[in-house]
């Protein structure tokens, strides 16, 4: 499997040495195979492409081209941010809404299981344990990740996630963020 963070919708980009340096390194040492691309044309050569905090609105001809690769088998990552910070889940609604996703406008806070601070929520990804950071809710799908909300849900190939910093250099190293990392980008949901 080949994989393809995308910088063209600007997002965060994976080479951003302070944000996700560990997570290339992790991706290194797990040999696999990822890619940054700022071509969005190119984006379909790959078999999972990231879309992680997309600032940049997409156009019709994006949404056709993301709704064909996911027809084509290809897996479709997108993550975003609580109450619509940037317009980022804004953004990934445009494109979600043809797989009947959707991230909300919301922040999960978490009282009792979290890292330190509401914000800070645990969720589950099957047996993993994961941080998930800063997050919106997500409706519709099946979910994915879940605890005091829905954190991420699939449909149709396309996982949506209600935050883009679980994968960060603060975040990778804590619960099970390592491997449900590394499960996202090997497009194994």
């Amino acid at each position: 499997m080949a994989t393809v963070w995308s910088a063209s919708r600007g997002e965060f980009s994976i080479g951003d040495y302070y944000y996700f340096s560990k997570l290339t390194k992790i991706a290194e040492r797990e040999k696999l195979e990822m890619q940054e691309e700022k071509s969005f044309a190119k984006l379909g050569d790959y078999d999972v492409i990231v879309f992680n905090y997309p600032e940049i609105k997409f156009s019709a001809n994006d949404i056709a081209k993301i709704r064909k690769w996911a027809s084509m088998g290809k897996k479709i990552v997108f993550a975003g941010y609580y109450s619509n910070v940037d317009r980022v889940s804004q953004n990934v609604n445009r494109v979600a809404k043809y797989f009947g996703l959707r991230i909300n406008y919301d922040l999960i806070k978490d009282e009792e299981k979290n890292y330190g601070d509401p914000m800070f929520p645990f969720a589950k990804c099957g047996d993993l344990e994961v941080l998930m950071p800063c997050s919106a809710s997500v409706s519709g799908g099946k979910s994915f990740v879940v605890g005091k909300g829905i954190f991420g849900a699939v449909s149709g190939n396309v996982l949506v996630l209600g935050t883009a910093v679980f994968w960060d250099n603060y975040s990778i190293e804590i619960a099970n963020n390592r491997e449900f990392a590394l499960k996202v980008l090997r497009g194994e949901f």
